[in-house]
């Protein structure tokens, strides 16, 4: 539920950032460039399928209006939106609830507070790269779909291209886990195994704050994944009906029931929580390929009142159990 209300959070601060940023919006930011996994004209006929029926004749007219442009072969420009002075405050709102949470961990030595600070922080740091990322796609011009807005069409979801083409960080950060032998994530610790890359026993101590390590094996799982994810997704590299996409889905479906039992094996409630990360991460895999496969239609995608409502529950619901479990320990 955290996983897909970051999801349904995102399309809620696009919801109001629209609402609240109209005389910025008024003007159009910086022309775009088309870095999508498909051609423009694909594309735009998706996006003219969805205006037919859905109803919008306006909006329909404009994107056929484009691709008769296309077809000609004249072509089409397009702009991005600005970066609103919103947008810039809910980035740094979101980087200091990071850096608070860290802090506040501090103070206290329950292991489940710990765990759920990290879990928080973590979800407030990769929200900031997000939002960060969305601003630099609108600065530089990089777009991965369209939308329109005032009667525009403008290009979106480039922050999807930069986070895929960020596997080239995400790479040295992988070493980097996989050489620490302090680092007793399961899966590098049988990875030192089986490459013969361990130079002793696995490292042991106690950990007196679990907040910063959870944090960043949230944002950096996360990332991993997404990585992961438009990679397979790309047409041009494997595409979302190749072998590769059906390889992770089964990986991460076989994964998901292993993962569980072991879930269920955790000895203490804050060692449950820290392990339901990765289980729910790798579930949750599965879950955005069938939504890309046009299985199932995730409601964390659009904002409707009745999702915002299931999810804050379910939410709160979950907290609950928490504390009471918590206490109960």
């Amino acid at each position: 539920m955290i996983i897909g209300s970051g999801h349904l959070f995102m399309i809620t601060i696009e919801h109001f950032d629209m609402k609240i940023s109209v005389r910025e919006y008024a003007h159009p930011g910086r022309k775009g460039g088309w870095h999508g996994d498909v051609s423009q004209r694909v594309e735009i006929q998706k996006m003219i399928d969805k205006r037919v029926a859905s109803g919008e004749e306006k909006e329909r007219e404009i994107f056929q209006k484009a691709q008769l442009s296309l077809d000609k072969g004249d072509g089409f420009d397009f702009n991005m939106l600005p970066v609103s002075a919103f947008w810039v405050m809910c980035t740094l709102v979101s980087s200091m609830l990071a850096l608070l949470l860290l802090v506040f961990s501090r103070f206290t030595k329950n292991n489940v507070l710990q765990t759920l600070m990290g879990i928080f922080a973590g979800f407030c740091a990769w929200f900031t790269v997000e939002l960060g990322l969305t601003m630099a796609a609108r600065q530089l011009g990089v777009a991965k779909r369209f939308d329109i807005y005032n009667s525009m069409i403008i290009g979106t979801h480039g922050e999807f291209v930069l986070l895929k083409y960020s596997w080239v960080f995400l790479v040295p950060v992988l070493l980097y886990l996989l050489f620490q032998e302090s680092v007793r994530c399961n899966m590098f610790v049988f990875l030192r195994r089986q490459f013969n890359l361990m130079r002793g026993a696995v490292a042991t101590g106690r950990i007196d704050n679990y907040a910063p390590r959870v944090a960043f094996f949230f944002s950096s799982a996360v990332w991993f994944f997404y990585v992961v994810l438009l990679l397979a997704f790309d047409e041009r590299i494997f595409g979302a009906t190749s072998w590769f996409t059906f390889l992770v889905f089964f990986i991460c479906f076989s994964c998901s029931g292993y993962l569980f039992y072991r879930l269920l094996k955790q000895a203490s409630f804050g060692a449950n929580l820290r392990y339901a990360i990765g289980v729910a991460l790798v579930f949750w895999t599965d879950i955005e390929i069938l939504e890309k496969w046009g299985a199932m239609k995730g409601p964390w995608l659009t904002y409707q009142p009745h999702t915002v409502v299931i999810f804050i529950t379910a939410l709160l619901l979950g907290g609950v159990m928490i504390v009471r479990e918590t206490r109960r320990s």
